[in-house]
């Protein structure tokens, strides 16, 4: 190396810089007093690499970071329910905290279906059709719950037709649905499966629905919580133990007693408004030359339908006078331990109240299987003793007796 060369190096290594060599791409250590220059003090050397010196934080870039943090914490926010965290990407310990939430309250279930009189104290066979099923989805039970009661001449099969393709479509509904969200979408998905059901009963079916019809109440129950369509005139109650004060005056009844849904019948003023204005006609039937039993829904200079419901599947006739196929929707939060009991017309037409009541506190609260379906037979065989009073028959009856344990 010549003394020029030798001179040139050691002026390069006062300034900090060093030569990049190829063959080697190795960096030269660089004096730390030097690093603190300026990015501008820096003389820019052709040919040479260069290394600048560690910058600190900044203030900007760690506020920012305690915002991110923020946000991080503000995407977890309480649901309606305090002892439920939604989250936007729930972990394994909040699935299992909703699923413990939403437990099966369904302790037993009993149903019985009992046949009718005519006026000619011939027996009529039940064409109802009752469903009972325990379903699961999202790894959460719920009980799906279904009474169809047909009127005309196709009987026990179109019933289960309108039953079981309704409840079906409600299932596979529930089963692509957050059930956390169920109370949100569980009103639009009602309207819908009707709405579909009614479609495909006229469009796609061959049975003969000028005359024919069919009533619907379903349910759906999960957690403590009842969603409940109807169509028709069934009903469904729920019976619970009133809060009692040894100081105040014995009650007769000893349940509370909460209606579930609305019935459509000719007993509700605002069903009989809406016939009257699409020019139907409400009236008892005829028979042997006088008017007799209850009030119908009935077309002009017809002899049809003849029916005291005022909402159902099918009968297209009565759809010409305001007969509608539209459900009313409810949802019902169970307040305490106790009976749910779901009945065709029949049921709440004839028996007394408080003999229900007598027979649901005899057995409250049921132990085992066995007392729930004593109960029920009770009910059954106490309507009997109402039947036929005034000798025009009875129709058909369906019952089911739930209990719900909180």
């Amino acid at each position: 190396m010549s003394a020029q060369q030798k001179k040139l190096l050691e002026l390069k290594q006062k300034q900090g810089l060093s030569t990049f060599h190829r063959s080697s791409h190795q960096l030269l250590p660089l004096n730390p007093l030097k690093t603190q220059k300026s990015i501008h003090e820096v003389e820019v050397v052709r040919g040479s690499f260069k290394t600048l010196p560690d910058v600190k934080s900044s203030p900007q870039i760690e506020t920012q970071s305690k915002w991110a943090k923020l946000q991080q914490i503000s995407q977890t926010y309480r649901s309606p329910n305090r002892n439920i965290v939604i989250t936007n990407k729930r972990t394994s310990i909040q699935r299992l905290s909703i699923t413990s939430q939403l437990k099966n309250l369904v302790k037993f279930t009993s149903s019985i279906q009992l046949d009718g009189l005519d006026a000619a104290k011939n027996m009529v066979k039940n064409n109802d059709s009752v469903v009972v099923n325990m379903q699961r989805s999202q790894n959460i039970d719920y009980l799906v719950v279904g009474l169809g009661d047909s009127h005309g001449n196709l009987g026990t099969h179109f019933s289960k037709l309108i039953t079981h393709r309704a409840l079906d479509q409600i299932v596979q509904v529930i089963n692509n649905t957050p059930i956390i969200g169920l109370s949100l979408s569980i009103h639009c998905s009602f309207q819908n499966v009707y709405q579909q059901v009614e479609q495909n009963l006229i469009e796609q079916t061959d049975f003969d629905v000028k005359n024919n019809g069919c009533s619907l109440l379903s349910m759906i129950i999960v957690n403590n919580s009842i969603y409940c369509a109807n169509l028709g005139d069934s009903k469904a109650a729920y019976f619970y133990k009133k809060d009692t004060d040894p100081l105040e005056t014995k009650e007769v009844r000893k349940f509370a007693q909460k209606n579930i849904n609305f019935v459509h019948d000719t007993n509700n003023s605002k069903e009989v408004q809406r016939i009257l204005k699409k020019g139907g006609k409400i009236d008892q039937a005829v028979y042997k030359g006088r008017k007799s039993g209850n009030l119908k829904v009935w077309a002009p200079k017809q002899n049809l339908p003849g029916v005291k419901l005022t909402r159902c599947f099918g009968n297209m006739i009565g759809k010409t006078v305001g007969i509608s196929a539209e459900p009313e929707i409810t949802e019902f939060k169970v307040p305490k331990s106790g009976y749910l009991l779901i009945g065709s017309t029949g049921l709440w037409e004839i028996i007394d109240i408080l003999v229900i009541d007598q027979i649901l506190d005899a057995h409250f609260p049921p132990t085992c299987q066995e007392d729930i379906d004593l109960a029920i037979k009770e009910i059954g065989d106490q309507t009997k003793k109402y039947w036929d009073q005034d000798g025009e028959g009875l129709i058909d009856i369906s019952l089911i007796l739930i209990y719900i344990q909180l």
